[in-house]
């Protein structure tokens, strides 16, 4: 765990993104409630607008972050903040870091 506000919790979760001419596969290597951190081989400029596709542990449909946006660049990981989920899915994500802060 770090010190961001909300703090972001290691996990290893398969991502798939899409955005105007880019589209590509990584993991997550950390999440929160407003953001993650994806490694991926992808070339990902600061400020590219992507929707994101989360495969959560289990067998439930990939968890969709309809517009998010690169804010860093550090090697193969890239910073990534969510600007907008429909509230069923941000309530799925809600659920799902809710389980990390209980079992990190």
């Amino acid at each position: 765990m770090d010190l961001r506000n909300p703090p972001r919790y290691a996990v290893q979760l398969p991502v798939s993104f899409s955005g105007q001419n880019i589209s590509g596969k990584g993991t997550i290597v950390d999440l929160s409630e407003q953001g993650c951190g994806v490694l991926t081989d992808s070339r990902l400029p600061v400020a590219t607008l992507i929707t994101l596709k989360i495969d959560l542990y289990g067998d439930d449909p990939p968890l969709t972050i309809d517009v998010a946006v690169v804010r860093w660049l550090s090697g193969p990981t890239v910073g990534v903040e969510f600007i907008r989920t429909e509230t069923g899915e941000q309530q799925r994500l809600k659920a799902f870091v809710n389980t990390l802060v209980v079992n990190p």
